[in-house]
């Protein structure tokens, strides 16, 4: 192994890392106005509602009045076509758009998600007075020269001391051509009963950088209303949010300019809550509390005061959203309030009893703070609903995965590689996968590490943790094939850690790992959009 590599790998052995996406299909956008977007959207939200009654009913709805009641974007209408025990069919347009979306359902009764066909959308037929008028695209106003953002503003950079790269704001504001999805990869269409699709959270970041702020209001009440009903849809709403939980400097003056103008919007003050929250965790920094200054925990109880107040305004605004309770969850974690945030979950799951992702957030408080014992005790507490939710049945293997990582740190692999083993058994999860993944590149087990890394990401698109672990991987296999599959595995890694770096161009780890991919694999990177 070259002696430059290496070093590049001992430096890295000791990191922790936590955390999504397969590149190879996300450049793929569909070309849409935002019309379109905003029926697309409508047509999933419908999709989920109709889930919800089919759980209930046994057959899907078609009177939108006795489904989940849903918040249509401004000029969308929606028809139901048709619906009964085996499927729905249903069609939106927009006052001003060009085009009519259809989406359908069918579900030979055996799943608990109908299989979903769609969105597609055609042109509509119109005479060319009124194609005139449709033809025009709604986007956000143009910036004045007053308004228009600096030089400054247009760079993603944490300090003068970043070398993050920078990533540049929609030209004029306009977003249209943005899809919020992230393309679907693999056949599968659901996982432990959740959809697998989920939200693209570099594309609601644009969104953001765009100053479409009705968009992010729209899109976020509306799945802040669903999960209330529907557990299955809450990956996409935390991913929503996820966007914007990087300490990214330029992210704030636009957070702020949302604010401002809207008030009232809950979704613009969780918004910004996250960022302070992930604007507090930064200033922190990642080494133990004993190698931590008193200034840096200033630093983060001053931008935790920030978000506080945010989510109290939010809390205020609408008390039933569970995004503001997640935020608590997580923040109660910097100062060992287990009890105070034992009694936000429980707060939190009165409004959405099935969630998986709130139980997750206590979870890991007890394994930074508590014991095996009070993981053992919430996991069987949480078992019940299980029946309904699968998923919550992954909390009992939270216990084994704490024990790997001891067994690693005592040297005992064998107890180790067993312990990751159990916590799969209870559930195909991904941060299972994730840290076996991690395990196995330790111990030089590239191939098997890859294996898991694919897994992960296959459930959590996104994790740039998880995709900085999978190149270093491919670059290993890289180095001992030959031919395509060497071009293969240097280019993969290549386009992970640019995604990584795009996803939290904040983190020093990822930047570190990017200039080695340029200096030593230089001819593998992907060519400049």
């Amino acid at each position: 192994m070259p002696a430059s590599h290496n070093r590049f790998r001992a430096s890295h052995r000791s990191i922790a890392i936590v955390c999504v996406l397969c590149l190879s299909a996300c450049s793929e956008r569909r070309n849409s106005t935002i019309q379109g977007e905003e029926m697309r959207v409508a047509l999933a939200d419908l999709a989920g509602a109709e889930d919800v009654y089919y759980a209930n009913n046994l057959r899907y709805s078609a009177d939108q009045s006795t489904i989940v009641a849903l918040t249509l974007p401004s000029g969308v209408a929606l028809i139901i076509e048709n619906a009964d025990e085996h499927g729905w069919r249903a069609s939106a347009t927009h006052e001003y758009g060009v085009e009519t979306c259809y989406v359908s359902g069918r579900n030979d009764g055996s799943m608990a998600l109908a299989v979903v066909v769609g969105p597609t959308c055609k042109p509509l037929t119109v005479s060319a007075t009124l194609r005139d008028v449709r033809g025009r695209i709604i986007v956000p106003p143009t910036p004045t020269a007053k308004d228009a953002p600096t030089a400054a503003e247009r760079e993603l950079q944490v300090s003068a001391a970043s070398s993050a790269p920078d990533i540049p704001l929609p030209a004029n504001g306009a977003t249209e051509n943005i899809s919020l999805f992230l393309p679907g990869v693999g056949s599968a269409t659901e996982n432990f009963g959740y959809p697998t699709q989920t939200i693209d959270r570099l594309a609601v970041r644009q969104v953001l950088l765009g100053r479409s702020y009705d968009v992010l209001d729209r899109v976020l009440a509306a799945y802040g209303d669903s999960v209330k009903q529907d557990y299955r849809v809450e990956y996409r709403l935390f991913d929503a949010y996820a966007a914007f939980g990087v300490a990214i400097l330029s992210l704030e003056p636009r957070l702020n300019e949302w604010v401002k103008l809207r008030p009232k919007s809950v979704a613009a003050l969780l918004a910004r809550a996250t960022f302070y929250r992930a604007a507090g965790w930064n200033a922190r920094g990642t080494a133990l509390s004993r190698e931590t200054t008193r200034e840096q925990f200033q630093r983060m109880d001053s931008f935790f005061q920030r978000a506080i107040a945010d989510l109290t305004a939010a809390r205020r605004l609408d008390p039933k959203s569970i995004v503001a309770y997640r935020l608590m969850i997580d923040m109660a974690a910097s100062r060992s309030e287990l009890k105070k945030s034992r009694e936000t979950l429980s707060e939190a799951l009165k409004i959405q009893p099935y969630s998986f992702l709130l139980r997750v957030a206590y979870m890991e408080n007890l394994r930074r703070w508590g014991s095996y014992d009070a993981m053992e005790e919430f996991a069987d507490e949480s078992a019940p609903y299980a029946k309904r939710n699968p998923r919550i049945k992954v909390l009992q293997g939270f216990v084994d995965l704490d024990r790997a990582e001891d067994f690693e740190g005592d040297d005992k692999k064998g107890d180790a590689i067993e312990a990751y083993q159990r916590a799969l058994r209870f559930g195909d999860y991904w941060e299972f996968h994730y840290q076996r993944g991690r395990y196995y590149a330790r111990a030089d087990l590239d191939e098997e590490a890859l294996e898991d890394f694919n897994a992960a990401l296959l459930q959590r698109p996104q994790s740039d943790e998880a995709l900085v672990q999978r190149a270093r991987a491919e670059y290993e296999l890289a180095r001992h094939a030959f031919g395509e599959i060497k071009d293969s595995y240097f280019s993969q890694a290549f386009r992970d850690i640019q995604l990584a770096v795009a996803l939290d161009p904040t983190d020093e780890r990822h930047l570190t790992d990017l200039a080695f991919y340029r200096k030593n694999i230089p001819e593998y990177a992907p060519p400049q959009q």
